[in-house]
């Protein structure tokens, strides 16, 4: 017994001081060190106890207890801090081991902590506790109790990885409390060899390996009424470190595309192995962003910071939902604000968005900027013999036909009825009148099927650059006036408003 009760002395200080070197990398670190450093203490003082004479084992018997205290302040910290709280305070905690210290160095004299010490030849010595050392029991007890409390409650609002995490410390702690309990109860006044020192030992044991296993790297309290299985949105929960407490089906099936190879098992795994590259650099600083999947599939994903009450971050809960089809519908509808009905086009709304802005662009850089204003020749005709129809359709093939011909920088508007504007940016109203030739001779040589037979209708259009210093409004009146001589020149032509010529080409 002496040498079972030394040899887990040894092997706690060793552990201790291991458990001791992680402080820096997880806040359960110096419990645990505490903990087992009062399993050496406890357990070296009883080997010696066991193995000296009278005198000696009584002194060696007193010096158990500073281990006992020092086991039930890390037993009450590591409870306190695994279940969310702030370390308790710990000049309250230092007050039972000052009061111990003090009713055991004076009980030679005050007979307070036992009241008598007798040897015995078959097992060492036999005690008659005192007042003191029922009172050291009760608190050491209580303060256990306290812990377990601390563990259940948080245990009742876990989600499922660290509700395991709990049942592992309370499994853990349940074995030392019943030796103990043995040890005290079953013959009061013998002091025999007492188990509790090793049991705690395969407790400390039994929360390193969770912890060593990524059940617990970091406090973890974390609220599981938000996580509700039934809802659409991938729900994922982690633990300050990044990895996965739990998820709900959603984020199975979401995560199981990301990586095909987990088939979805992700709890205990780190974020940055299973998210991939498109979404393992988002838990930093994002609270919310939209971002495409491997698939093509658009995600809102929100990030969410979790706080206990020491104002700690005790986990993060992110949420994720496919809005690939609402991206879709937005996109339509926003292309739909600013498109004309009918053809196609850009609307006169958005004709107005854009021209101010390269308005400003073309004055600031100081480039050129010119527009073509194009009207339909004797469109009312077309609308009185063939139908309005026919004076659509008309509309539509013109447009399409522009928008084919023109730049990608360019920007093909209806400006009502059947005129059009192209805004045609960097460019001169010389070069403008080029182009704006080219599409006349397209439009004229093209036809227009009919039940009256082929149709084929002609445009005419004004050009207009802008001239230094002018609004977006003076640029259309040019293009105006040089339609308004393009028609009376006899239409099917093109007009420059700063050479108020005619001319068909």
């Amino acid at each position: 017994m002496v040498l079972l009760s030394a040899a887990a002395g040894l092997v706690s200080v060793l552990y201790a001081v291991l458990a001791f070197r992680r402080r820096g990398q997880t806040p359960l670190a110096l419990p645990l060190a505490l903990i087992i450093a009062g399993v050496a203490e406890w357990s070296l003082a009883q080997a010696l106890s066991l193995a000296t004479t009278t005198e000696l084992a009584r002194a060696f018997n007193y010096a158990v207890f500073p281990g006992v205290a020092a086991v039930v302040i890390g037993h009450f910290w590591y409870a306190t801090v695994s279940s969310g709280r702030r370390p308790p305070r710990f000049a309250l905690l230092l007050v039972h081991p000052v009061l111990l210290l003090i009713a055991i160095a004076t009980d030679p004299w005050t007979h307070v902590f036992y009241r008598s010490v007798e040897s015995a030849a078959d097992y060492g010595l036999v005690v008659h506790p005192g007042p003191a050392y029922w009172l050291h029991t009760v608190y050491s007890y209580s303060l256990l109790a306290a812990g377990v409390v601390l563990v259940i409650r948080a245990m009742r609002r876990a989600v499922r990885a660290q509700r395991r995490l709990y049942l592992y410390f309370l499994a853990g702690g349940f074995a030392p409390v019943l030796g103990n309990l043995v040890t005290i109860f079953a013959d009061v006044d013998a002091q025999r060899f007492d188990l509790t020192p090793m049991l705690f030992l395969v407790t400390a044991l039994v929360w390193w390996w969770a912890e060593r296993t990524g059940m617990n790297a970091e406090r973890v309290p974390v609220a599981y009424k938000q996580v509700i299985a039934a809802i659409g949105d991938a729900v994922m929960v982690l633990d300050p470190g990044g990895r996965f407490l739990d998820v709900n089906p959603a984020a199975t099936d979401l995560l199981a595309t990301v990586d095909p190879a987990g088939g979805g098992a992700v709890v205990g795994r780190q974020w940055k192995d299973v998210a991939g590259p498109y979404f393992a650099g988002l838990l930093a600083d994002t609270r919310q962003c939209t971002v495409t999947g491997p698939l093509g599939n658009v995600y809102d994903l929100r990030v969410a910071r979790m706080r206990d009450k020491a104002e700690s971050t005790a986990g993060t809960v992110v949420v994720v939902r496919d809005i690939t089809e609402l991206e879709r519908l937005r996109a339509e509808l926003t292309d739909h604000a600013v498109r004309d009905g009918l053809t196609g086009v850009f609307n006169r709304r958005h004709l107005t968005t854009v021209l101010d802005a390269q308005v400003q662009r073309a004055t600031a850089a100081g480039e050129p900027l010119a527009v073509v204003l194009i009207d339909v020749d004797h469109f009312k005709s077309v609308n009185d013999r063939y139908g309005h129809a026919v004076g659509d359709q008309v509309l539509i093939d013109l447009a399409r036909g522009l928008a084919g011909a023109a730049r990608r920088t360019d920007t093909v508007a209806r400006y009502g009825g059947e005129e059009f504007v192209v805004i045609m940016p960097g460019t001169d109203a010389r070069a403008a009148a080029d182009f704006a030739e080219q599409w006349r001779r397209r439009c004229a040589a093209a036809c227009t099927y009919t039940p009256q037979g082929p149709l084929q209708v002609t445009f005419s259009a004004g050009v207009a650059q802008l001239p230094a210093g002018s609004r977006h409004e003076d640029l259309l009146r040019l293009a105006d006036e040089a339609l308004y001589e393009a028609k009376r020149a006899g239409r099917n032509r093109i007009v420059m408003a700063d050479q108020r010529l005619s001319a068909v080409r």
